[in-house]
């Protein structure tokens, strides 16, 4: 979020840069609020900031630009059906990582009857190609950088039973494909499109089509909602020495390859680590690859006034100025034309190829129907989740009109939605140092009803938790059953810390969770509920699995913390 100007100056001043800032806008003043992807909001906020001590008005009336970190995907769903989260402010402008959002945010509200909220022009602000991000010793193994690497090689090794064997290199074990969720993530979506072609790119539901997507996807180790996610894994594993275990390519933009290298996994302006021991390089596939051009739309919907539009379009004038142009340049994305900057000509990592060929999206209609058939591709999940049930799940947080379980449970229940017939699903609890099984891991299509059952019937009881006891029996249960084919994972959800006196070794937790077989890890994906969750236990629990964290700090996010939670299946 932009922060006032009194806070911007004293944030100048102790050259603090912005980590977490509260907005206080001007009184006023013309309120212009960006959504934008997360590999460039921070980029963007420090570019409004400098641009409002210019003294933009409208009207004679100041300009405050709020830019809010948005993934696409999450943008375009929040748009599509007009429901916006309580304490987030609506976009006068949108900066997704690329059109193909903003071709699906049209396509769906053309078919749910309202007004497309698009207008006719649309205008980049900069460019960056989807590339296959390796470490350097895999994509040496295949040639790089000498020559270019293809993606059809790519996905036959991803599927080849032999794994990197069949390359002289057994110690690396199988090819393991990292990929975000298409659903939100625009590397996720654009790998799918770029999967699609090299599967013919015919009708979606011919048999080949969907049985090369089915052995791309099979080699995928996890889902997940953004590419920092994967990112920060690796560089923990990175810091153990590990990082060729985790996995063989991630689908990512080139800009984030460059960040990765620089020390930055979560592209903040502030927070770097020490850059990795094994850099990742950026392989532009010879068939071709799709480029995000994060474009810059002014919204057409009945919240964004002619001032805001007028404050919007001076905005753009601003970021496509040289000085701006210079300035995306030097954090590694290419300008608004597709031209490089010296970064990536001088990336040892990068090596400044420029594509050959550009692959172009479905058309729109298409588009949609390829996003949506994606869960009949996936990787399919076998997920225990545990549920904290302590009795402080039965308080309230701030304002909410509920208890913090009855809020999980309806956020529980609606991510139960985004899973398929075929995923196999389980249901624990934890309270005080008991744990129960609810319901086996077992097919959702067998039980689903009972499952919403189960969780409809879920009361506060108990004081305390057996946090790491919980969650070492949790990962042996599936491991005694892993199944290769699937992604095997455990979900906890708690907002406490553990307390039993019984088990306080964290860090034996955190030793026995990495020391997992990479064939058979279980992974852990962790929800912190409110401020009293152990959120660096929490983390460091999940990363040592190397799975995830996500965060619900107040109860008016819990709903989407679980479903950033289940986007990794």
């Amino acid at each position: 979020m932009a922060t006032s100007n009194l806070a911007r100056l004293v944030t100048a001043a102790y050259a603090v840069s912005l980590v977490i800032a509260v907005l206080v806008l001007r009184p006023g003043c013309v309120q212009l609020v960006v959504w934008a992807s997360q590999e460039k909001s921070d980029l963007l906020s420090r570019i409004a900031d400098r641009y409002e001590l210019t003294r933009p008005s409208e009207d004679l009336r100041c300009v405050d630009i709020q830019v809010v970190r948005k993934a696409s995907g999450e943008a375009e769903q929040a748009l599509r059906q007009e429901v916006f989260e309580s304490n987030e402010a609506r976009p006068d402008v949108w900066s997704p990582a690329a059109s193909t959002w903003i071709d699906l945010l049209e396509q769906h509200r053309i078919a749910g009857g309202g007004p497309t909220f698009v207008p006719a022009e649309r205008s980049s602000i900069a460019k960056s190609p989807l590339v296959l991000a390796m470490p350097e010793p895999m994509a040496t193994a295949l040639g790089w950088p000498t020559r270019q690497i293809s993606l059809l090689e790519i996905f036959g090794l991803a599927q080849d039973p032999q794994g990197w064997a069949s390359r002289g290199h057994p110690e690396w074990k199988r090819f393991k494909l990292g990929k975000t969720n298409p659903l939100i993530s625009t590397s996720g979506l654009h790998a799918l499109i770029a999967t699609y072609r090299m599967a013919g790119g015919g009708s979606i539901d011919d048999p080949g089509v969907r049985d090369y997507m089915k052995g791309v996807e099979s080699s995928v180790v996890h889902y997940g909602s953004t590419v920092s996610g994967f990112l920060k894994n690796l560089a923990d594993a990175d810091d153990r020495d590990a990082a060729l275990s985790y996995v063989s390519a991630i689908a990512m933009e080139e800009k984030q390859v460059w960040d990765y290298d620089d020390g930055n996994p979560e592209f903040r302006a502030s927070g770097k680590r020490l850059v990795p021991k094994i850099p990742l390089v950026a392989v532009y596939p010879r068939e071709g690859t799709l480029v995000a051009d994060h474009p810059y739309v002014v919204l057409d919907a009945p919240w964004v006034g002619a001032q805001e539009q007028r404050a919007a379009a001076r905005f753009l004038a601003h970021l496509k100025s040289d000085a701006i142009q210079e300035e995306f340049k030097a954090t590694a994305f290419r300008g608004a034309h597709g031209e490089t900057g010296a970064v990536i000509d001088n990336s040892p990592w990068l090596k400044g190829f420029n594509p050959d060929v550009l692959l172009p999206a479905p058309e729109p209609a298409k588009l949609v129907l390829l996003q949506a058939s994606w869960t009949d591709y996936r990787k399919k999940a076998r997920v225990l989740f545990v549920i904290d049930v302590s009795a402080s799940m039965g308080d309230r947080l701030g304002s909410a009109s509920a208890s913090k379980l009855e809020l999980a449970k309806q956020a529980l229940a609606s991510a139960l939605k985004e899973f398929g017939p075929d995923d196999q699903v389980g249901l624990w609890t934890l309270a005080g140092k008991e744990r129960r099984e609810l319901l086996a891991v077992g097919p959702l299509r067998d039980q689903t009803a009972q499952l919403r059952a189960e969780i409809d019937r879920l009361t506060p009881e108990g004081t305390g938790r057996a946090l790491y006891t919980t969650v070492s029996a949790a990962v042996a249960s599936m491991r005694q059953r892993f199944d290769r084919d699937r992604i095997n994972a455990v979900i906890l959800l708690t907002d406490g810390r553990n307390d039993d006196p019984a088990n306080t070794d964290v860090n034996g937790l955190i030793r026995s969770l990495r020391a997992q077989p990479e064939d058979e890890r279980v992974r852990v994906f962790t929800i912190t509920y409110g401020a009293g969750a152990d959120v660096d236990a929490l983390n460091s629990i999940a990363l040592a699995s190397l799975g995830a964290r996500s965060d619900a700090a107040d109860s008016s996010v819990i709903g989407r913390a679980v479903l950033e939670a289940v986007s990794n299946f």
